[in-house]
């Protein structure tokens, strides 16, 4: 019987073993890559289209990237070097006079290309839309004279590289890796062991690119920076509008210390602790947020059942990212995932409290279930949608008897609530008073004050930024779903896409992430509803239910407000998934569940190093 269990095991390995190898093959040696060094002096796309020996070009051969002044360093992904003949490189799709140093397309197997010099850059010939073209010794100037200017280049043969040894060496990691998995699956329902190496991994990786990566090169970090760096040395918000705090005003003219989010002001006080140190301010508040992925991890190793609230979180290298670089989406994570450590374990202190004969909690625990129901509304916006998943999930409990259901639950539930909430309201009703419950106008003032030309709320709607206020421009819903690819860019940015949207994968890539996205939603709802009857079915419709809401309310806020389309608004999601996933987590407890996971880490790490890491733009380093 043993032997027979072995074998199975081994078969097992081998399969595994033989797709992760030809998941590699697919996403990294089959694909080239394309490191640019330019210079744009306006905000616009860079396209590179790539053909074989037809010269046909299409939007499905193409890659593209989000340049803007002061980032010099980008980086893009085409297909098999095999496969291309030609490249059609579109410079701009706005009026911009662009500069390119150097193109460096590489692909393990050949030796890089490189146009970098002038006799290279001779060989590119100008097409259609350009106002003139030339070259030096600093790289070649195009200036366009419409939105579509276009330059071609035709590849010269390639040159084999021997990476046999190298390429054996990456593939029995990838084999190791699989039998790990394999063995691994059996117990991780009970221990999840494999969750915490998984999690260590993912730590060193956010280190590493909150060590490497240029201060401002991730989305609004500036910003988030500068508001976090006010509470250093304050522990009240400034007034709105303070010329002292003026960096921490956006182009919209808003700031972040005027949003109630909390996250700012542990930041701030996470650095006072830093300050003998003497580090540099971004590198101190980026490694508050990989302090709080290292906190996570604390918790579960010592507390087994957090372990498996970790799934989620390691299913997309976006999620990682958001730890790697300050913001107070990291913060907000954490605290949701604590959240839903209190609702869904058993022997927390929340379900402890509502146990009629159990031992109770003690008053500290009790006061820290109402400071997390205080920090939970104190969070972004976006993070109260979980705060509906979670009443909807403990109407649930209700229903089917996971927790009791009489007065003494409501009664104590109602004064944790009261407790909590008085508290928020007083924190808010204070808020109000020191603007003479006037906060609304003083903040539409500093808009005035701060905000770009386009962004005021003044300025006609005719003169201010396309992508805001669509709805009333006559653009019709329809229209931003599928003209302005919404949902396809949400979907990205949800799964890799780095710095300002700059640093992205190929298209084949997220057609992958699209398809195992898929396989695993299936996957999970088969083993829900085949082994988890009417509780899994009920509980997949409240997880799914509550993601759409929360989806339809982001579609909403960019029709009508302002055009976003960024993954990090779901976020929320990250909580909910962690609710089902332990609450699901015999049901799932399978290889064929384990292995779809799996996939989708695999890909995430493919994403986070080959695509993010390798794309990001780096600070330099100096020893000795």
């Amino acid at each position: 019987m043993e032997n027979a269990i072995n074998l199975k095991n081994v078969l097992r390995g081998v399969s595994l073993s033989l797709i992760f190898i030809a998941l590699y093959h697919f996403l990294v040696t089959s694909l080239a890559v394309v490191d640019i060094q330019l210079t744009t002096d306006n905000r616009t796309k860079f396209k590179i289209y790539y053909s074989d020996s037809s010269k046909s070009w299409s939007e499905d051969k193409m890659a593209e990237i989000l340049i803007k002044p002061g980032k010099n360093h980008y980086s893009l992904r085409l297909a098999n070097l095999k496969k291309i003949k030609e490249l059609r490189i579109d410079t701009s799709e706005e009026i911009a006079n662009v500069q390119v140093e150097a193109l460096v397309i590489s692909q393990p197997g050949f030796v890089p290309i490189q146009i970098s010099s002038p006799s290279q850059f001779e060989k590119i010939v100008a097409g259609g839309g350009i106002e003139d073209f030339s070259y030096s010794e600093k790289g070649f100037l195009v200036k366009p004279s419409s939105q579509d200017p276009n330059l071609f280049y035709q590849l010269p043969p390639l040159q084999p590289e021997n990476i046999v040894v190298d390429q054996l060496v990456r593939n029995l990691l990838l084999a190791l890796l699989a039998f790990a998995i394999v063995l691994a699956s059996g117990k991780m329902a009970a221990h999840a062991r494999f969750l915490l190496s998984a999690g260590l991994v993912v730590l060193t990786l956010i280190a590493v690119m909150a060590g490497v990566s240029k201060y401002n090169q991730h989305p609004d970090e500036e910003i988030h920076v500068n508001s976090a760096k006010y509470y250093i040395d304050h522990n009240i918000p400034p007034q709105i509008g303070d010329p002292a705090v003026a960096d921490t005003y956006s182009p919209y003219g808003m700031s972040r210390l005027n949003t109630g989010e909390i996250s700012y002001f542990f930041a701030g006080k996470f650095a006072r602790i830093l300050e003998p140190l003497q580090l540099p301010n971004y590198l101190v508040f980026r490694y508050f947020n990989v302090c709080l992925f290292a906190f996570l991890l604390l918790i579960a190793l010592y507390k087994k059942p957090f372990r498996l609230l970790l799934v989620p979180l390691l299913l997309s290298p976006q999620i990682w990212y958001i730890f790697s670089y300050f913001n107070s989406e990291g913060f907000a994570l954490v605290v949701i995932l604590l959240v839903a450590y209190q609702m869904v374990v058993e022997k927390s202190a929340w379900n402890r409290l509502l146990t009629v004969d159990g031992p109770g909690c003690r008053w500290w625990e009790l006061a820290g279930i109402v400071i997390l129901l205080i920090v939970l509304l104190l969070l972004k916006v976006n993070f109260y949608f979980f705060g509906v998943f979670i009443f909807l999930y403990f109407l649930w409990r209700l229903l089917y008897k996971k927790t009791f259901c009489g007065k003494s639950t409501f009664l104590r539930v109602a004064l944790v609530a009261l407790a909590g909430l008085s508290i928020f309201a007083g924190i808010r009703v204070y808020d109000s008073a020191i603007y003479d419950f006037k906060k609304s106008e003083k903040i539409l003032e500093a808009r005035e004050m701060y905000a770009h030309e386009l962004y005021k709320p003044s300025t006609p709607l005719d003169k201010k930024l396309f992508y805001l206020q669509m709805k009333d421009r006559g653009i019709t819903l329809k229209t931003i779903i599928k003209g302005h690819l919404w949902a396809e860019k949400m979907f990205r940015t949800s799964f890799g896409e780095y710095g300002y949207t700059s640093v992205a994968a190929s298209l084949g890539y997220y057609d992958f992430v699209r398809y195992l996205a898929v396989v695993v939603f299936l996957v999970i709802s088969f083993f829900t509803i085949k082994n988890g009857g009417w509780e899994g079915v009920t509980l997949l419709l409240i997880t799914v239910g509550s993601a759409v809401l929360l989806a339809t309310a982001t579609l909403y806020h960019s029709w009508t407000v302002d055009f976003q389309a960024q993954g990090r608004y779901l976020l929320p999601v990250v909580g909910m998934l962690s609710v089902f996933a332990y609450q699901m987590r015999e049901k799932l407890a399978n290889l064929p569940s384990a292995f779809v996971l799996s996939c989708m880490f695999l890909v995430s790490l493919y994403s986070f190093i080959f695509v993010g890491l390798a794309g990001i733009a780096k600070t330099g380093f100096a020893l000795g």
